[in-house]
């Protein structure tokens, strides 16, 4: 029995399709503009940008910190030139995550079929994990960023024609060392492309297998000059074990069990988990939803005879998959560190509600189910951009660390020295230390001697418990004092408590 309701005009469709695009562009942008505060992984990778020049970036990072060096030098960039706002170190990763978008947009309108391209393009649009890391100080959009170029690359050279035009891998063999230089799993991602493009090498023209063995040298060669002269470099000898003692043990959940009959159920959690939290989900099976989708999708393409495409989308996660098992990149159990899997996460995603809508046989109700769909990404996009707003800080932790240190540089009168009573700054949380020198005050460590031309200086310091009130020397006297709490990041860490106090001559 046909539906007698009236059928939904297909300008609708577009018109939820290019409202939702146009959220999740705003959601980017608003969500850059509200300054989100600088939270503790940020602050550490910050605080080695802001206190080296270019050269010394190459070198090993304290706080046992790694990021690609192109990463690091556009952050370094930004603070020489635009100063330590939020909207400053936010800039070059805001800029990747929109221009991810827009490559986005454009290769899957131009190489996939048009309802499962807008699904694709909708999902990664308005998904979490993208926007929130188009607005932080960390690789992961540029890992997304790198992923598009490639898949994007890949797609318009499988779609080439002529078999004389070579323009596609010349464009690969100079986009790869720039990837590989700005993006670590950016690797795993060029040689799915590699292998992808393999078989069509058989009976091409030997210009194209040159070029093709060209851009496998570009990859090769990059990540061996990045991972020699700069990867490996980022890790002191005296910490090495102690490093990957304590990542091993951070992304324990990210690496697949010592025992291979465990494997089905770690994978089954890993696919149902974060990684495939597009456009919602969480660990747990929190995104099973999302992982039947790229089921169905996956099934789709097969089924359509799209093997390369189909390949292109699963063959980074093979890949990353290797590397996990010798323990040299995590796997799954955290969306951030597989940015770089999010398009193809959302070309399967995208394939598998295409597959719903063109099961249905009623046109009217086909129409109002694919328009449903866009309505509820729509919808999503929109409330998460109000939270935001509402809530513009990642915890409020990260809020009050920022109010703190704020309050201390509204009372210090330039020129006063503030002495923190700690030996080291690892003995600080990071985060306070960075907002204390984007503060513009240069804290000193209470081994430093305060000049004896100054009249008064504060003593700050912190803890887990509440530091008791301070004594000041021979010759000084205390005027204020004050105590300030800040709640803990997470149940898994203690609160902090910081107290600090002028210090004034006789």
């Amino acid at each position: 029995m046909e539906s007698t309701a009236p059928p939904i005009e297909p300008s609708w469709i577009r018109r939820a399709i290019v409202a939702t695009i146009v959220v999740g562009v705003a959601w980017r942008l608003l969500r850059y503009l509200c300054q989100f505060p600088i939270w503790g992984d940020e602050a550490m990778l910050l605080l080695n940008i802001l206190e080296r020049d270019y050269l010394g970036l190459t070198e090993h990072l304290r706080f046992a910190q790694v990021a690609p060096l192109l990463f690091l030098w556009l952050e370094k960039t930004a603070l020489v030139l635009l100063g330590t706002a939020e909207w400053s170190v936010h800039l070059f990763p805001m800029l990747a995550g929109l221009l991810a978008l827009g490559l986005f947009f454009r290769a899957c309108r131009k190489s996939l079929a048009p309802t499962a391209a807008a699904f694709a393009v909708c999902v990664l649009a308005v998904s979490y994990y993208p926007v929130r890391h188009a607005c932080e100080v960390k690789p992961y959009a540029f890992d997304l960023l790198y992923a598009v170029v490639f898949l994007a690359l890949a797609l318009e050279h499988l779609r080439t024609d002529d078999i004389d035009d070579n323009r596609w891998l010349i464009v690969l063999c100079a986009v790869t060392p720039i990837a590989v230089f700005s993006s670590y799993p950016s690797v795993f991602v060029g040689g799915s492309v590699s292998l992808v493009l393999l078989p069509t090498m058989i009976s091409a023209a030997w210009t194209r297998r040159a070029w093709y063995a060209a851009f496998n040298l570009a990859l090769l060669g990059s990540f061996l000059i990045h991972y020699t002269m700069i990867g490996r470099g980022h890790v002191d000898a005296e910490e090495a074990v102690r490093t990957r003692e304590f990542l091993h043990n951070y992304w324990k959940d990210a690496f697949p069990p010592e025992q291979f009959i465990q494997w089905p159920v770690w994978l089954i959690k890993v696919f149902t988990g974060n990684m495939l939290a597009y456009p919602i989900g969480a660990k747990n099976g929190g995104s099973t939803v999302t992982f039947l989708l790229v089921l169905l999708g996956t099934y789709s393409l097969w089924r359509q005879g799209k093997s390369m495409l189909l390949a292109l989308c699963w063959l980074p996660f093979g890949l990353n998959l290797v590397a996990a098992i010798v323990h040299k990149y995590p796997f799954g159990d955290s969306a951030r560190i597989t940015l770089h899997l999010a398009p193809f996460i959302c070309v399967l995603t995208g394939y598998g509600l295409a597959a719903i809508v063109e099961a249905i046989t009623d046109s009217a109700w086909q129409a109002r189910v694919h328009l449903a769909i866009h309505v509820a990404l729509l919808a999503y996009g929109s409330v998460s951009i109000a939270c935001d707003l509402v809530v513009p800080y990642k915890t409020e932790h990260d809020r009050d660390v920022r109010l703190l240190a704020r309050h201390i540089g509204s009372s210090v009168v330039s020129g006063e020295p503030i002495v923190l009573l700690h030996e080291r700054d690892e003995d600080l949380l990071a985060e306070f230390l960075w907002n204390l020198r984007a503060e513009r005050l240069e804290p000193r460590f209470q081994s430093a001697h305060i000049n004896s031309q100054s009249r008064s200086y504060w003593l700050v310091q912190c803890g887990n418990h509440e530091p008791a009130p301070f004594v000041a020397p021979p010759g000084w006297r205390i005027t204020s004092s004050e105590v300030r709490h800040v709640p803990p990041e997470n149940a898994k860490m203690p609160p902090m408590y910081c107290r600090w106090a002028q210090v004034v001559r006789y």
